[in-house]
């Protein structure tokens, strides 16, 4: 049985790895075709031009506040948290270092690119934001399509249940192109731009992941072998914090929820332009909650240690706890809807 198998599954991976080299192939000349028009005969002027029609007749206060939101998908505190919401999702800490290195990468990448062609910006008057720098290729479609590409990369390693994985993947590519779609609808890029950020990042993303393949294939024992510090070492006790806080996230659904809770936070808290004031007050909330439920799975997992049976006083413990962690997520929330919803309602509006 083994051996019928095995050739199956070696055909399959020579014809993945020659689409791939398709792919790659067809994408280098399809950006470099793209390239030589924008900065000379610019043929695609009909398709640019299309768009910026189609724009202008189709711009309200609901779609700005939209994609206004999708474009800020890609800030980069946003994918920080991210990035950090993937370890429960992946429940693998080194996935994070092949998720950092692949933001730099991609941000050096489309910094020289543009640097090198050197493509103005769409006309002020069909800008709806300030914006700086070249155009050409867009940088925030390229960064969604490699961060989120990325994501898609590391969902398809796992073990997670097929509607789930699928779901996410979904959601991975919807993001692409919804952020590609807002740079276009706020004016500060052209279709072309898009196209370009694409194309790049489908040809990073084909060479990125093939070395980090080999990385992710690696026995994680490698990446984590260090000396132990010593107990008695001011470091070791940060040692220990952080590793409580990424053992919560990954472990405690409760924990994966607060997390979304200050993603949405950020994202939108970027969008709607916070004061400094009420930043602060937003990321106290969150924090808050955040350090009651590490506190309410402490307690949880001392009690469980101390007795198996069932007893009220160990009963009455857990409930206390949770109901701390309650008690403050509905005052963050309340407090958060006197500061979110009037500005939300006049960003749509």
């Amino acid at each position: 049985m083994v051996k019928s198998e095995t050739p199956t599954g070696n055909k399959m991976i020579r014809i993945w790895s020659r689409f791939k080299i398709v792919v790659f192939v067809v994408s280098v000349i399809l950006f470099v075709l793209l390239t030589m028009d924008v900065t000379g005969a610019y043929r695609t002027e009909w398709l640019d031009n299309t768009v910026i029609q189609i724009v202008r007749s189709a711009r309200n206060g609901f779609l700005y506040g939209f994609f206004k939101l999708m474009t800020n998908m890609v800030h980069p505190v946003v994918l920080f948290a991210v990035s950090m919401f993937m370890i429960h999702i992946l429940k693998q800490r080194r996935y994070l270092v092949a998720l950092f290195g692949n933001l730099i990468l991609t941000l050096l990448l489309n910094l020289a690119i543009k640097g090198n062609i050197m493509r103005m910006r769409p006309p002020e008057d069909f800008r709806l934001i300030a914006e700086t720098g070249y155009s050409f290729p867009s940088g925030h479609a390229m960064i969604a399509a490699s961060f989120y590409g990325f994501l898609v990369f590391l969902l398809l390693q796992t073990k997670m249940g097929a509607k789930r994985r699928a779901a996410s993947i979904a959601l991975c590519l919807l993001l692409i192109l919804l952020v590609g779609c807002s740079r276009v609808y706020l004016g500060v890029h052209y279709a072309t731009d898009i196209l370009g950020g694409y194309l790049v990042s489908v040809i990073y993303l084909l060479v990125y992941t093939l070395v980090v393949g080999k990385y992710l294939d690696m026995d994680e024992s490698l990446f984590y072998k260090r000396k132990k510090p010593e107990t008695n070492h001011l470091f070791y006790s940060f040692y220990n914090a952080f590793s409580g806080i990424v053992e919560g996230l990954k472990s405690e659904r409760n924990m994966m929820i607060h997390y979304f809770a200050l993603c949405m936070v950020i994202v939108f808290g970027i969008t709607l332009k916070l004061s400094a004031t009420e930043w602060c007050i937003c990321l106290i909330l969150c924090a808050l909650v955040i350090s009651l439920e590490l506190v309410n799975t402490a307690v949880e997992c001392t009690v469980d240690l101390v007795t198996e049976e069932f007893d009220v006083r160990a009963k009455k413990a857990k409930d206390m706890a949770a109901g701390a962690v309650l008690v403050a997520a509905i005052i963050a929330a309340v407090i958060g809807g006197f500061i979110f919803v009037p500005k939300i309602i006049a960003l749509f509006t």
